[in-house]
Protein backbone atom coordinates (compact mmCIF):
# COMPACT_ATOMS: atom_id res chain seq x y z
CA UNK A 1 0.00 0.00 0.00
CA UNK A 2 2.82 2.42 0.87
CA UNK A 3 4.52 1.62 -2.46
CA UNK A 4 1.32 2.28 -4.37
CA UNK A 5 0.58 5.58 -2.61
CA UNK A 6 4.19 6.66 -3.00
CA UNK A 7 4.02 5.99 -6.73
CA UNK A 8 0.82 8.04 -7.01
CA UNK A 9 2.53 10.96 -5.26
CA UNK A 10 5.73 10.79 -7.28
CA UNK A 11 3.97 10.44 -10.66
CA UNK A 12 1.62 13.31 -9.87
CA UNK A 13 -1.61 11.36 -9.52
CA UNK A 14 -1.72 12.73 -6.00
CA UNK A 15 -0.40 16.29 -6.07
CA UNK A 16 0.81 18.81 -3.53
CA UNK A 17 -2.04 19.71 -1.17
CA UNK A 18 -4.25 16.75 -2.20
CA UNK A 19 -5.92 14.90 0.63
CA UNK A 20 -4.87 11.27 0.93
CA UNK A 21 -7.93 8.96 1.06
CA UNK A 22 -9.29 8.46 4.56
CA UNK A 23 -8.38 5.47 6.70
CA UNK A 24 -11.80 3.95 6.03
CA UNK A 25 -11.41 4.38 2.26
CA UNK A 26 -7.89 2.91 2.29
CA UNK A 27 -9.08 -0.05 4.38
CA UNK A 28 -11.83 -0.73 1.83
CA UNK A 29 -9.63 -0.14 -1.24
CA UNK A 30 -6.78 -2.40 -0.10
CA UNK A 31 -8.72 -4.86 2.05
CA UNK A 32 -6.48 -4.30 5.09
CA UNK A 33 -6.89 -3.41 8.74
CA UNK A 34 -6.71 0.06 10.25
CA UNK A 35 -3.32 -0.79 11.79
CA UNK A 36 -1.89 -1.62 8.36
CA UNK A 37 -3.25 1.65 6.94
CA UNK A 38 -1.72 3.68 9.76
CA UNK A 39 1.62 1.93 9.38
CA UNK A 40 1.66 2.66 5.63
CA UNK A 41 0.88 6.34 6.21
CA UNK A 42 3.63 6.51 8.84
CA UNK A 43 6.07 5.20 6.25
CA UNK A 44 5.08 7.96 3.81
CA UNK A 45 5.30 10.58 6.56
CA UNK A 46 8.77 9.36 7.53
CA UNK A 47 9.83 9.92 3.91
CA UNK A 48 8.50 13.48 3.98
CA UNK A 49 5.81 12.77 1.38
CA UNK A 50 2.70 13.41 3.48
CA UNK A 51 1.75 15.41 6.53
CA UNK A 52 -1.12 14.84 8.96
CA UNK A 53 -3.27 17.83 9.91
CA UNK A 54 -5.19 17.42 13.12
CA UNK A 55 -8.91 17.09 12.44
CA UNK A 56 -8.50 17.47 8.68
CA UNK A 57 -6.72 14.33 7.47
CA UNK A 58 -3.46 13.49 5.71
CA UNK A 59 -2.21 15.60 2.81
CA UNK A 60 0.54 15.42 0.20
CA UNK A 61 3.41 17.71 1.14
CA UNK A 62 5.07 20.17 -1.20
CA UNK A 63 7.79 18.30 -3.08
CA UNK A 64 9.40 21.12 -5.08
CA UNK A 65 11.73 23.09 -2.82
CA UNK A 66 13.09 26.56 -3.30
CA UNK A 67 16.25 26.40 -5.38
CA UNK A 68 19.40 28.34 -4.67
CA UNK A 69 21.16 28.31 -8.01
CA UNK A 70 24.89 28.96 -7.77
CA UNK A 71 26.39 30.21 -11.03
CA UNK A 72 29.89 31.37 -11.73
CA UNK A 73 29.25 34.97 -10.67
CA UNK A 74 26.82 34.23 -7.81
CA UNK A 75 29.24 35.76 -5.32
CA UNK A 76 31.73 37.44 -7.61
CA UNK A 77 29.48 40.07 -9.23
CA UNK A 78 29.57 42.35 -6.14
CA UNK A 79 25.93 41.73 -5.14
CA UNK A 80 23.99 44.39 -3.28
CA UNK A 81 21.92 42.01 -1.14
CA UNK A 82 22.26 38.69 0.63
CA UNK A 83 22.41 35.37 -1.29
CA UNK A 84 19.22 34.23 0.46
CA UNK A 85 17.26 37.33 -0.58
CA UNK A 86 18.35 36.97 -4.20
CA UNK A 87 17.57 33.24 -4.31
CA UNK A 88 14.11 33.78 -2.80
CA UNK A 89 13.18 36.57 -5.18
CA UNK A 90 14.45 34.54 -8.15
CA UNK A 91 12.06 31.77 -7.06
CA UNK A 92 9.17 34.25 -6.85
CA UNK A 93 9.08 34.13 -3.06
CA UNK A 94 9.20 36.90 -0.49
CA UNK A 95 12.27 36.68 1.78
CA UNK A 96 12.21 37.60 5.45
CA UNK A 97 14.46 36.83 8.38
CA UNK A 98 14.70 37.23 12.11
CA UNK A 99 18.01 37.58 13.89
CA UNK A 100 19.82 38.22 17.14
CA UNK A 101 23.38 39.56 17.33
CA UNK A 102 25.71 39.75 20.30
CA UNK A 103 29.40 40.21 20.92
CA UNK A 104 31.03 37.09 22.33
CA UNK A 105 34.28 35.15 22.11
CA UNK A 106 35.31 32.65 19.46
CA UNK A 107 35.18 28.95 20.40
CA UNK A 108 38.11 26.89 19.19
CA UNK A 109 36.44 25.50 16.04
CA UNK A 110 35.30 28.95 14.90
CA UNK A 111 38.66 30.50 15.74
CA UNK A 112 40.34 27.95 13.49
CA UNK A 113 38.05 28.82 10.60
CA UNK A 114 38.63 32.57 11.09
CA UNK A 115 42.37 32.17 11.64
CA UNK A 116 42.19 33.91 15.02
CA UNK A 117 42.87 32.78 18.57
CA UNK A 118 40.23 30.98 20.62
CA UNK A 119 38.70 33.55 22.95
CA UNK A 120 39.17 36.47 20.54
CA UNK A 121 36.13 38.77 20.30
CA UNK A 122 33.61 38.05 17.53
CA UNK A 123 30.11 39.16 16.62
CA UNK A 124 27.78 36.17 16.54
CA UNK A 125 24.44 36.45 14.76
CA UNK A 126 21.75 33.78 14.83
CA UNK A 127 19.29 33.89 11.93
CA UNK A 128 16.08 32.17 10.93
CA UNK A 129 15.09 32.76 7.30
CA UNK A 130 11.61 32.54 5.79
CA UNK A 131 10.33 32.29 2.20
CA UNK A 132 6.64 33.21 1.92
CA UNK A 133 6.33 32.81 5.71
CA UNK A 134 7.74 29.27 5.65
CA UNK A 135 10.96 28.74 7.65
CA UNK A 136 13.61 27.33 5.30
CA UNK A 137 17.01 28.12 6.77
CA UNK A 138 18.94 28.64 10.00
CA UNK A 139 22.33 30.32 10.15
CA UNK A 140 24.86 31.19 12.84
CA UNK A 141 27.50 33.60 11.57
CA UNK A 142 30.69 34.88 13.16
CA UNK A 143 32.67 37.99 12.23
CA UNK A 144 35.96 38.99 13.92
CA UNK A 145 35.47 42.22 15.82
CA UNK A 146 39.07 43.07 14.99
CA UNK A 147 37.70 43.87 11.51
CA UNK A 148 34.28 45.39 12.20
CA UNK A 149 34.39 46.88 15.72
CA UNK A 150 33.71 50.60 15.71
CA UNK A 151 32.54 50.61 12.09
CA UNK A 152 29.07 51.13 10.65
CA UNK A 153 28.71 47.37 10.09
CA UNK A 154 29.68 46.11 13.55
CA UNK A 155 26.04 45.03 14.01
CA UNK A 156 25.36 42.99 10.82
CA UNK A 157 21.70 43.94 10.50
CA UNK A 158 21.70 47.40 12.07
CA UNK A 159 22.79 49.44 9.06
CA UNK A 160 21.32 50.29 5.68
CA UNK A 161 23.52 47.72 3.90
CA UNK A 162 22.92 43.97 4.30
CA UNK A 163 24.77 40.96 2.95
CA UNK A 164 28.37 40.16 3.81
CA UNK A 165 29.95 41.30 0.52
CA UNK A 166 28.31 44.75 0.26
CA UNK A 167 28.79 45.35 3.99
CA UNK A 168 32.51 44.59 3.80
CA UNK A 169 32.78 46.69 0.63
CA UNK A 170 31.38 49.63 2.59
CA UNK A 171 34.36 49.60 4.99
CA UNK A 172 36.98 48.97 2.35
CA UNK A 173 37.38 45.22 2.86
CA UNK A 174 37.17 43.53 -0.54
CA UNK A 175 36.04 39.91 -0.44
CA UNK A 176 37.86 37.89 -3.08
CA UNK A 177 36.39 34.42 -2.70
CA UNK A 178 34.06 32.24 -0.66
CA UNK A 179 34.20 28.56 0.23
CA UNK A 180 31.30 26.24 1.01
CA UNK A 181 31.34 22.68 2.32
CA UNK A 182 28.00 20.86 2.18
CA UNK A 183 27.05 17.73 4.10
CA UNK A 184 23.73 15.97 4.71
CA UNK A 185 22.68 14.67 8.12
CA UNK A 186 19.72 14.07 10.40
CA UNK A 187 18.32 17.24 11.99
CA UNK A 188 19.07 18.04 15.61
CA UNK A 189 16.17 18.75 17.99
CA UNK A 190 16.41 22.57 17.86
CA UNK A 191 16.64 22.41 14.05
CA UNK A 192 13.55 20.23 13.86
CA UNK A 193 11.69 22.68 16.09
CA UNK A 194 12.77 25.90 14.39
CA UNK A 195 12.44 24.67 10.81
CA UNK A 196 9.49 22.35 11.34
CA UNK A 197 11.39 19.47 9.74
CA UNK A 198 9.08 16.44 9.39
CA UNK A 199 10.16 12.97 10.43
CA UNK A 200 12.40 11.30 7.89
CA UNK A 201 13.61 14.52 6.24
CA UNK A 202 17.32 15.34 6.36
CA UNK A 203 18.98 18.72 6.55
CA UNK A 204 21.85 20.13 4.51
CA UNK A 205 24.62 21.60 6.65
CA UNK A 206 26.72 24.24 4.89
CA UNK A 207 29.97 25.58 6.31
CA UNK A 208 30.59 28.86 4.49
CA UNK A 209 33.54 31.26 4.83
CA UNK A 210 34.20 34.58 3.09
CA UNK A 211 37.79 35.69 2.47
CA UNK A 212 39.56 38.91 1.61
CA UNK A 213 42.58 37.32 -0.08
CA UNK A 214 43.91 35.02 2.69
CA UNK A 215 41.99 36.75 5.52
CA UNK A 216 38.73 35.08 6.65
CA UNK A 217 36.23 37.86 7.40
CA UNK A 218 33.07 35.85 8.14
CA UNK A 219 32.19 32.22 8.68
CA UNK A 220 28.75 30.68 9.10
CA UNK A 221 27.05 27.40 9.82
CA UNK A 222 23.92 27.22 7.64
CA UNK A 223 21.18 24.62 8.02
CA UNK A 224 18.49 24.09 5.38
CA UNK A 225 15.66 21.58 5.31
CA UNK A 226 16.31 19.28 2.36
CA UNK A 227 12.61 19.01 1.49
CA UNK A 228 12.22 22.72 0.83
CA UNK A 229 15.61 24.05 -0.24
CA UNK A 230 18.07 22.69 -2.77
CA UNK A 231 21.49 23.83 -3.88
CA UNK A 232 22.11 23.90 -7.64
CA UNK A 233 25.63 24.66 -8.86
CA UNK A 234 26.67 25.84 -12.30
CA UNK A 235 30.44 26.21 -12.57
CA UNK A 236 31.97 27.67 -15.75
CA UNK A 237 34.75 25.70 -17.41
CA UNK A 238 37.51 27.81 -19.03
CA UNK A 239 37.97 27.25 -22.76
CA UNK A 240 40.69 24.89 -23.89
CA UNK A 241 44.00 26.47 -24.78
CA UNK A 242 46.57 25.31 -27.28
CA UNK A 243 49.45 23.38 -25.76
Amino acid sequence: MADDLRSQILDGSLQEGDRVPSEADLMADYGVSRIVVRDAVKVLASEGLVVKRQGAGTFVRALKPQQRRIVGDFYGSRPTSSPFARASKAAGQEPEWEYQSRATTAPKAIATRLNITAGDPVMRTNYRFFADDTPVMLSTSYEPLAITQGTSIEQPEAGAVTGVIPRMDSIGVTITHVTEEVTARAPRPYETENLGVPAGVAVLAIERTYYADDLPVETADIIVAADRYTLAYKVPIPPATDA
